[in-house]
């Protein structure tokens, strides 16, 4: 499904009309495995997915299915208690992020359960991402480019921002 420029800012004024003044400014998007990050969360404002216009409900086990906005080591931040993801039948798993850029958030963190080549990797251990090999799916570039969210074909030199990563 193809959404609209005003799908996305329905579903930013719903979670508007709910956050008040509150200008999240990270927006982080938390895997099972880290979900509990948004229970550290302080003055806790919780929306569930269920409740936002057009948005998905998340059927993962451990995923809360909920946006989690407050203060988090002193960042405005809006955290996703789990994803939509593209195994639950889901096309558009990017549509929560782009209506977390509408409320203002600009940096995004995803956390994911992921497996390396590393030999002396131990499940549960952390590891940070600063490249991928895209082989499947389709990508998230087709269909309509809504001028809004940025260029037709953005700069992918530095998708894992070097600043955050350090």
């Amino acid at each position: 499904m193809q959404y609209t420029f005003a799908q996305y800012q329905e579903s930013a004024d719903f979670i508007r009309a709910k956050i008040g003044s509150f200008a999240p400014k990270v927006a982080m998007v938390l895997g099972s495995g880290l979900g509990f990050l948004g229970d550290e969360v302080e003055d806790p404002i919780c929306v569930s997915y269920r409740d936002i216009p057009h948005f998905k409900a998340s059927t993962a086990p451990g995923h809360k299915g909920r946006l989690v906005f407050g203060t988090l080591r002193g960042r405005n931040v809006a955290v996703m208690q789990g994803r939509m993801h593209h195994y639950e039948g889901y096309e558009e798993v990017g549509y929560a992020v782009r209506v977390l850029r509408l409320l203002g958030c600009d940096t995004l963190v995803v956390t994911n359960a992921a497996g390396g080549v590393n030999l002396d990797f131990q499940a549960g251990d952390l590891m940070l991402i600063t490249d991928h090999i895209k082989i499947f799916m389709e990508s998230p570039l087709r269909g309509e480019n809504l001028p809004a969210f940025g260029p037709r074909f953005p700069d992918a030199s530095h998708l894992y921002t070097p600043a955050l990563q350090e």
